[in-house]
């Protein structure tokens, strides 16, 4: 069957849609990041308390998006996400009047429960609206358009900083405005979608449980969290810290440390791409998931080890590709996954990122707090640990892509002797 007969053109417009959510989700996330330590002195708070402005978002979506796998069961995609972006807005704006510590926290913890709120909705908007053959270039594009809001996060915030007279609340207000703007276009032009036949296998239809339910028994679904929660971890942490370090531990400025530090997700756009294309072109998954871990664990040690700027800067490009070069690949083979649809993969990315999320909450406090007695440098190397847990678990998860017959068959092969050896005489 030619799924192309059961797409609309309208998809284009909720694509475009999903590019500006996931652009501004970065934005209001980690705008703080960058001016973190004129926040610290403004409200007069530890490194540890500055963290959990970031990191209490983290929490947040660790909860929420479980309440968002909820919602899609019984509202649809469209309605949560809609429901989590005006959250976002409304309070990051808020967060511009602010002034004190506790004020600023409450903000970031509602803009937490919206952020959850529209972590699952884009994975199953796309599942409804494309056909099986597109999900991996779409996914690669959607996870691409994140890490342009980070790099625009520790491009534009030093200079906006500037402009509005060093206002750290003036950044944050301008940033939920642009927020706003995108939520008023969900609200106008948001259409919930039907999805196309697809040839995964069918639906089983004696299911009872409810949607989460089900995907928290699958296995490769388990091992999907595991490995969010250690690379999360890791690059909370370093997303979180990295300009922090570069300010006290190698006499950057402020806009040097901020330059440095968007290498990471700049590259990270990049990798996204690659990974994206890889996976799409050779019909593999598993090839783009475990080995990029490992560029993660490679190229944060010699972010912190190395002194040179040019080879710290080749570390985080090392990183960029860790993080975001399996991204495409681990969403599209958990649609591909057996009986999966877009209320299973609603329920299947809430989970996942809630477990995934649930690390970057913990990585930046524990580290922050761990730093004030041992140091920021020894913490960073130490929960380096973490970066192992995506390696390992996803190794063990099975290939799903349309290009794992030619590997078996290969696989198969080299394992038969070609000529059966003479017997002796």
């Amino acid at each position: 069957m030619n799924e192309r007969v059961h797409l609309s053109p309208y998809r284009w417009v909720i694509e475009l849609l999903l590019l500006l959510l996931l652009t501004v989700q970065s934005l209001t996330w980690l705008a703080p990041a960058p001016i973190l330590d004129e926040i610290k002195k403004g409200l007069g708070i530890t490194l540890g308390s500055a963290g959990l402005i970031i990191s209490i978002i983290a929490l947040c979506i660790g909860i929420f998006s479980i309440l968002g796998a909820v919602v899609i069961e019984k509202l649809g995609a469209l309605r949560c996400l809609q429901i989590g972006v005006w959250l976002m807005a409304l309070s990051e704006i808020a967060s511009g009047f602010v002034g004190s510590f506790y004020a600023l926290l409450v903000c970031r913890v509602l803009e937490g429960v919206g952020f959850g709120m529209v972590i699952a909705p884009p994975g199953s908007l796309t599942m409804e609206w494309f056909g099986e053959s597109e999900w991996p270039y779409v996914n690669m594009i959607n996870f691409a358009f994140g890490y342009v809001g980070l790099t625009l996060v520790f491009r534009i915030t030093p200079t906006l900083f500037a402009a509005v007279n060093s206002s750290w609340q003036s950044v944050l207000f301008y940033y939920g405005i642009a927020t706003a703007g995108v939520a008023l276009l969900w609200t106008i032009l948001g259409r919930q979608g039907t999805p196309a036949p697809i040839a995964t296998q069918p639906e089983n239809p004696v299911a009872s449980e409810s949607a989460l339910v089900e995907v928290m028994k699958m296995g490769s679904v388990l091992l999907i969290a595991v490995g969010l929660f250690g690379g999360m971890w890791v690059f909370q942490l370093y997303t979180a810290f990295l300009p922090q370090f570069f300010r006290g531990f190698r006499a950057m400025s402020l806009a040097e440390a901020s330059q440095l530090t968007q290498v990471l997700p700049l590259t990270g756009f990049f990798a996204v791409l690659a990974g994206g294309f890889g996976t799409a072109l050779t019909g593999l998954r598993k090839p783009f998931t475990w080995p990029i871990a490992i560029f993660t664990l490679v190229g944060c040690f010699g972010a912190i080890e190395l002194s040179d700027p040019t080879w710290v800067g080749f570390s985080l490009v090392l990183v960029g590709i860790g993080s975001a070069g399996s991204l495409a690949a681990i969403t599209t083979l958990m649609m591909e996954l057996p009986n999966m649809n877009p209320t299973r993969l609603g329920a299947a990315l809430g989970f996942v990122w809630a477990v995934g999320y649930f690390g970057a909450f913990l990585s930046p406090v524990l580290g922050g707090k761990l730093a004030a007695s041992a140091g920021l440098r020894p913490v960073m190397l130490g929960f380096l640990v973490f970066q192992f847990l995506p390696i390992v678990a996803l190794y063990f998860l099975p290939e799903t892509g349309p290009g794992r017959a030619g590997v078996e068959k290969a696989a198969e092969g080299g394992a038969q002797p070609a000529v059966e050896p003479a017997k002796s005489a």
